[in-house]
């Protein structure tokens, strides 16, 4: 988006602040779902009073649903529009834990550190979603949220029809496919049916609340064609507009580091650890251990491997004997898993955490690994063996993952060289290859201490896990487009 047209965006909501609040029902209604999902978050969480960044607050309708539900919370409430920020400001008079701040939303001008990053319907409007959405997750603390509601394919679907039936385009924006969105975080859509008298007072409500500004290159209909769209939207109802409304949350993680789980279980997910704590001197957590009468706990083997001190690794919260599921081995020994409790270890350094077996498997009644996973909002690295049937199980896991929008950093492959097999993941997974590791006879320290130089750098996982679309290595062929 230009500076130009930003300017024309920010000068169309600056002009519709006087009539905003009037009109403004789907917005209304969306802020006050919102609100209440994220009041929601934070009764789970403890936290009475937030440190709130709002983004494109307009006239103030999140604001005041957000100070209702929480009345304690800090508050700073941006958006491009001063004449918005005024209204905001009138509608919240005497509101003294509110902050009010001009700024673009694409190019935030505070600092971090905020328990809550949110936005209604402002989204839509900048320029570049993912870059925005990494911004603002950026800005928040340790465990912070990032909670939004934006618009996504589907919406106005009426009058995209109406154009259409008249062989002219709409002129629209852009929207994001709820997959598309999913690739960023947690999301779910709602439909919103907004009923209005007739066309006119469907078009007339677009421009009331500042929302006319007609997607790049494209023209105004003159005025015959316009009025033959109206008609075509109209039935004997009046006219209606359906909006496809996304809520999306992603969490920052409460410290750094990854959580590695698999494909399947015996897949080398220890031995990766071993070479990531290694490579990034991070500490080590698992969870859930099974096996104890079998072989010696994972723990042990990561800490010899590494060569970590005993103080890096923490006590796995839950130690089983029989090799199976944490669900069935727990069942087997009369164990109750709490796994609420399971939270992730205090440290300011790096953290490595395994998981039992892959992301489907069950870890106690109505509670799989993928929900530990989201839980504690670590990305994920996930092992996959390199032989023939790993493009199925890799892709079938990564579209679990995504599902819960639970960030992926990428793939490491455990077993004999395939290029072949790497490429598809790539290509049809969206995902990078980060490290292959070679057949190995039982490692030892020193074998571990060469994969480890492997090993991608902390910061490039950080990096690749925060981006929506993860561009494959530059060696593989060039990946085909996502269905969105």
């Amino acid at each position: 988006m230009t500076p130009g047209r930003t300017r024309a965006i920010a000068d169309r909501f600056a002009a519709a602040a006087g009539s905003y609040d009037e009109a403004a029902t789907l917005q209304r209604l969306v802020a006050t779902r919102l609100a209440g999902r994220i009041a929601a978050e934070f009764r789970e969480m403890g936290m009475e009073a937030p440190r709130i960044l709002e983004v494109g607050c307009g006239t103030g309708l999140l604001t005041r649903a957000l100070r209702r539900h929480l009345p304690r919370a800090e508050i700073v409430a941006t958006d491009i529009a001063p004449a918005m920020l005024s209204a905001c400001r009138r509608s919240c008079a005497g509101d003294a834990r509110l902050s009010l701040l001009a700024m673009d939303g694409a190019r935030p001008a505070v600092g971090g550190g905020f328990d809550l990053v949110c936005s209604s319907l402002a989204l839509q409007w900048l320029p570049d979603l993912d870059a925005a959405l990494r911004v603002w997750r950026d800005l928040l603390a340790p465990a912070g949220r990032l909670m939004v509601a934006t618009l996504c394919d589907g919406s106005l679907a009426e009058w995209r029809v109406a154009h259409a039936g008249e062989g002219v385009a709409d002129g629209g924006l852009a929207l994001p496919t709820l997959p598309r969105l999913r690739r960023t975080g947690h999301w779910d859509a709602e439909s919103v049916v907004i009923p209005h008298a007739d066309g006119l007072a469907f078009l007339r409500t677009l421009r009331r609340i500042g929302a006319g500004q007609p997607a790049p290159g494209h023209r105004p209909l003159d005025p015959g064609r316009l009025r033959r769209v109206l008609r075509r939207l109209e039935d004997e109802g009046g006219a209606r507009a359906t909006y496809e409304v996304a809520f999306g949350r992603i969490v920052r993680p409460a410290r750094r580091g990854v959580f590695v789980t698999g494909t399947d279980t015996g897949i080398g997910k220890t031995l990766v650890s071993a070479c990531l704590a290694r490579a990034w001197d991070a500490d080590y957590w698992k969870p859930l251990q099974t096996g104890l009468a079998d072989e010696p706990a994972d723990s042990d083997t990561v800490r010899r491997l590494a060569g970590l001190d005993p103080a890096r690794i923490h006590p796995s919260a839950v130690r089983l004997q029989a090799s199976l599921s944490p669900e069935d081995a727990a069942r087997l020994e009369a164990v109750a898993i709490e796994t609420d409790r399971l939270t992730l270890p205090p440290g300011d350094g790096p953290l490595v955490v395994e998981g039992a077996g892959g992301v489907l498997v069950p870890v106690a009644p109505d509670v799989l690994v993928i929900d530990l996973i989201e839980r504690l909002a670590l990305p994920v690295v996930l092992v996959a063996r390199s032989t023939l049937g790993t493009i199925n199980h890799t892709l079938l896991s990564l579209e679990a993952l995504r599902a819960r929008g639970i960030p992926v950093a990428g793939v490491i492959l455990n077993g004999p060289s395939s290029p072949g097999n790497r490429a598809a993941i790539e290509r049809h997974g969206g995902i990078r290859v980060l490290a292959e590791l070679p057949p190995l006879p039982p490692p030892d320290v020193e074998t571990v201490a060469r994969l480890a130089d492997q090993m991608p750098a902390l910061a490039t996982v950080e990096a690749a896990s925060r981006s929506s679309v993860i561009q494959p290595a530059s060696d593989a062929p060039d990946r085909k487009p996502k269905r969105a």
